[in-house]
């Protein structure tokens, strides 16, 4: 096998296997949140204690930092935004780590409220 086929056959099954996991994201996502805890204060479409998950969604909508803002609010906790009730951080305590809390944050931002 030719190096360049090679390089085309790895870019091909990386290619495969991100579309395989960004296919059960979705659901894995919703159960690491429920997992979490995230559930006793949010629900994906009506407020609790906390947002919405679709008001979350649709508040930042068209801003290109949304991620990394919903990341840091689920790391480090968050206060303001939504009201005076803190969020708290899933952080120190090990709960969650940077990539779980984007991917969580990724994932509330793709939710898209009921018609």
């Amino acid at each position: 096998m030719t190096r360049r086929r090679a390089i085309l056959l790895g870019a091909a099954l990386a290619a495969a296997a991100l579309q395989s996991a960004q296919a059960a994201s979705a659901a894995d996502m919703q159960k690491l949140a429920e997992s979490e805890g995230c559930f006793s204060c949010h629900a994906i479409d009506h407020k609790k204690v906390g947002p919405a998950y679709t008001a979350v969604a649709q508040r930042y909508a068209h801003n290109p930092h949304a991620a990394a803002i919903l990341q840091d609010a689920i790391l480090n906790g968050h206060q303001g935004t939504w009201g005076v009730i803190p969020m708290p951080a899933y952080a120190p305590d090990g709960y969650l780590n940077k990539h779980q809390a984007l991917d969580l944050a990724k994932w509330i931002l793709s939710l898209k409220p009921k018609p």
